[in-house]
């Protein structure tokens, strides 16, 4: 992706999307996913709420691609691949992410990470909340230097 961030800076920047926030965008996305595979594999609570996380984030920016494709749908029409292939791929992505979402949220799981007195309406409010509030800071810093 680095290497062709030279070709794709200009549609990014048609799209409003600075191309030091994608960057910024890979780089938190690979530490989280590896801190939280680490921390998974130490069975620590962190570990859990990291990966967690990571899950929601996924099923929410899938949802608002799925948003974006639909909205887009008359002008994916004629390319390549068209609007279908793109509703189908984050569709997929959308249920293969609550699935394992649902399963972090099963009773033997939390054992394990020693989550089993955790509210699971509770992690999940704060879970969306912490997302919610994280692409709020990335659509202002897109309206900032965008």
């Amino acid at each position: 992706m680095f290497a062709r961030l030279d070709s794709m800076e200009e549609s990014l920047r048609a799209m409003g999307i600075p191309p030091v926030l994608v960057i910024v965008g890979v780089m938190f996305l690979s530490v989280l996913t590896i801190a939280s595979g680490i921390g998974m594999w130490m069975g620590t609570r962190w570990g859990w709420w990291l990966a967690a996380f990571y899950y929601v984030y996924g099923v929410l920016r899938n949802a608002s691609a799925l948003y974006t494709v639909v909205s887009m749908a008359d002008q994916l029409e004629g390319t390549a691949r068209g609007p279908e292939f793109y509703m189908i791929k984050h569709s997929v992505r959308i249920v293969i992410q609550s699935l394992l979402l649902m399963y972090f949220f099963k009773g033997n799981v939390l054992d394990y990470f020693d989550l089993s007195t955790l509210k699971k309406g509770k992690a999940l409010g704060i879970l969306v909340g912490i997302c919610g509030t994280i692409g709020a800071a990335l659509t202002a810093l897109t309206m900032i230097f965008g």
